[in-house]
């Protein structure tokens, strides 16, 4: 009971952090995501998690991949599709520059599903003992850190909802990393940018 507990309150802290980090503190004091990040790690040593656990290493990689490979296909070429019909997505895309942009994107997206996963869909794991329950506040919590933004919302809340389910399966980062980054690659080359304001979130959306 006392470890649920510490898991609910350590939810709550890194929530609340992220938010104020996102609407405030990213301008006023940045380091706090250093500080953040370290109490972050600091939870798995307590908590004893294990690297497999975290989603590191070799253990379901070919399990998430699979598990999402149709769905990500499915998107993704429905996407180009849009994009050629639309005069958006041209052969400059698939450049070398184009492709470094989305390692990078890759990168970004492994460091964001770390958090979600590694940390959020493990401790409500724990707190809740319901993988459905725990896979859909993980959604939530995903949606949050996207608000305002109208198209990013609801694809974060989608999508966290089925990265958690297959994380929670395969425990592998990586497959949902890809994912998230092909996906959000092609969101923010096919459609247009008053849509989506560049992927930005909090504030930087209205700039």
């Amino acid at each position: 009971m006392t470890l649920v507990i510490l898991a609910a309150v350590e939810v709550l802290f890194v929530f609340g952090g992220i938010i104020l980090f996102i609407w405030r503190l990213q301008y006023t004091f940045p380091d706090f995501a250093m500080i953040l990040l370290g109490f972050l790690v600091l939870t798995f040593f307590i908590h004893r998690d294990r690297i497999s656990d975290l989603g590191f290493g070799s253990r379901g990689f070919m399990m998430g991949l699979k598990a999402l490979a149709l769905p990500t296909l499915i998107i993704a070429a429905t996407l180009i599709l849009v994009g050629i019909a639309r005069g958006t997505l041209q052969t400059t895309f698939f450049t070398a520059d184009k492709l470094s942009g989305l390692a990078r994107s890759f990168a970004w997206c492994l460091f964001q599903q770390f958090g979600l996963q590694s940390f959020f869909t493990n401790r409500l794991l724990s707190i809740f003992k319901h993988i459905g329950r725990a896979a859909w506040i993980a959604a939530i919590i995903f949606a949050a850190f996207h608000v305002p933004n109208p198209l990013l919302m609801p694809v974060t809340f989608l999508g966290g909802y089925v990265l958690s389910r297959v994380f929670i399966s395969s425990r592998n980062l990586v497959p949902l990393a890809l994912s998230q980054a092909i996906i959000g690659s092609l969101l923010s080359v096919v459609l247009p940018a008053t849509w989506h304001h560049g992927l930005r979130v909090g504030p930087g959306y209205y700039r």
